[in-house]
């Protein structure tokens, strides 16, 4: 049911930018929206959240004239309004950075802000007047960079602000923000809510798009939430919570309420020593015991990867030792890995977990064929049953077993390839950012069957640059910085501050329970 505190610009704020009035949206016999209420009001982050499939796409595409309305009314400053595509709703007032972004790598950053409209004389771009112009722009955001540059030479935090300016060089009062965060450090994102604050204390207004609650509750003044097409509430931030809100899209409980493993741990599985790799890291050492979850945190170009994929088999330390389960181990592949108990599941599904052509199936018991064949032909019937257990553990949305993999959403591939993983049952679980890319609700049951395999007694190792994820799930931290470690802290000690100012290499913080050496 529809939960809303407020009129449709509420007490005490603006007057609406920009709403969607009684929308439906039907895709031939598929109804994606159904009497769909939103308003976006002058100065105000508005953040609109939901599952993979709850309709916050199809939101952004009506607004943006991607699409047009079954049913019901958008407005426009009050006025009813048809937007006819892209370029109208850019007429309007109206920009929009979707996830991917648009820019061309090879021309220079003025030349993709101004694109197909750079100030000419008789025909001949006037170069200076499009590189003042761009300079311009570019401070109201307080950056100082070369407009001549090409945008392959910038970070990806400042592509992303060079992406909303161009949106701005239209006179944008409206601006749609499709997950801006997706790439961005932690430093990055709240480089980029600044810029943020000061477009909305020039009245304009954003939609904010994210499956990210902790960025969403920092920068957000309001949240409405979607699920499977219907607007299940919307109210101020201040008025709500996360848990609230996750409840609300996935319509069940919170993480927080899964039950952890006993802070009684078992015995150690994974002992690692002075583990060396000339060139990515040093000195490595630490110990993961049964039972618990332990979270390797960094930033990007930490050499937390390489470090655990080391472990894993996929490449060989200079010096240093790993020991498992009390034996020394000298892994020379993934497979020898795996056949000591080990389990990895890489960070890019698309290109490193997942056969793409293939079958939910066929994907599942890739990694366990033995377990799944006799005398040398595949047991059909086990295959099967250990799929639809999967689907039925993961809530994976698919047809059935026999569905291609590429035609799940990016959530239910990322279940896919754990459930894969955890099909083997192994003593030591090694898994690079087990929730990137996914909505909340994936997350939620990632978060929760890797909670339950620890309280089982299995050992996880989760390497991830979400720290409010690591805070929330692990039961101790590791922080890496350019290769070495540089603090260890129990995950209820933990901030999202004292990890970051870890990650960024400066000096450990002062709190006594934060230590900045590893007890071996």
């Amino acid at each position: 049911m529809y939960t809303s505190d407020s009129s449709e610009t509420g007490v005490g704020r603006s007057a609406s930018l920009l709403s969607l009035h009684g929308v439906q949206k039907s895709f031939g016999s598929n109804d994606v929206l159904k009497d769909i209420n939103f308003s976006l009001s002058e100065g105000e982050i508005h953040a609109l959240v939901g599952e993979n499939g709850a309709g916050k796409s199809t939101c952004l595409g009506l607004l943006y004239g991607l699409h047009a309305p079954s049913a019901g009314q958008i407005k426009r400053n009050g006025s009813s309004v048809r937007i006819l595509g892209p370029s109208h709703a850019q007429e309007l007032g109206i920009g929009c950075v979707f996830q991917e972004l648009s820019l061309a790598g090879s021309l220079s950053i003025a030349e993709n802000i101004y694109a197909g409209r750079a100030p000419s004389r008789y025909g001949v771009v006037h170069w200076k007047e499009l590189n003042r112009r761009a300079e311009a722009l570019l401070e109201d955001f307080g950056l100082t960079l070369d407009v001549t540059a090409s945008v392959d030479s910038l970070p990806i935090s400042t592509r992303q602000i060079v992406e909303i300016a161009k949106a701005l060089s239209l006179n944008s009062k409206v601006l749609l923000l499709d997950e801006p965060t997706s790439a961005l450090t932690p430093d990055e994102v709240a480089a980029l809510f600044q810029v943020l604050r000061k477009l909305t204390a020039r009245g304009i207004g954003i939609v904010y798009v994210s499956h990210h609650m902790t960025e969403i509750f920092a920068i957000s003044d309001r949240i409405s939430v979607l699920r499977d097409g219907h607007m299940i509430s919307s109210r101020p931030t201040s008025e709500t919570t996360q848990e609230r809100v996750v409840a609300e899209m996935i319509g069940s409980a919170h993480p927080g309420d899964v039950e952890r493993a006993s802070d009684e741990l078992g015995d150690v599985v994974l002992e690692v020593n002075n583990l060396s790799q000339d060139g990515h890291f040093a000195d490595i050492s630490f110990e993961l015991r049964k039972g618990e979850i332990l979270g390797l945190a960094g930033l990007l170009g930490s050499r937390r990867s390489e470090i655990v994929r080391c472990i894993a088999g996929l490449s060989r330390p200079d010096r240093g030792a790993i020991r498992l389960k009390n034996q020394a181990v000298e892994f020379r592949s993934l497979r020898a890995a795996m056949q000591s108990g080990v389990g990895f599941v890489p960070e890019e599904r698309k290109t490193e977990g997942l056969f793409l052509n293939d079958s939910l199936s066929a994907n599942l018991v890739s990694s366990s064929m033995e377990q799944h064949t006799s005398f040398g032909l595949l047991n059909r019937r086990t295959i099967n049953e250990a799929s639809e257990s999967a689907i039925a553990a993961f809530g994976v949305k698919t047809r059935g077993p026999s569905e291609e993999i590429c035609a799940l959403s990016g959530g239910n591939q990322q279940k896919v390839m754990l459930a894969k993983w955890l099909e083997r049952n192994p003593d030591l679980l090694i898994i690079e950012e087990p929730t990137k890319g996914v909505d909340v609700g994936a997350k939620f049951q990632i978060h929760t069957e890797l909670l339950r395999r620890a309280a089982k007694g299995m050992a996880i190792l989760v390497v991830s640059s979400d720290f409010p994820e690591l805070v929330s799930l692990a039961t101790n931290i590791l922080v890496i910085h350019e290769g070495k470690m540089t603090g260890s802290v129990a995950a209820k000690d933990a901030t999202d501050d004292s990890l970051l100012q870890m990650a960024a290499g400066l000096p450990t913080p002062t709190d006594p329970q934060i230590q900045s050496s590893v007890e071996h």
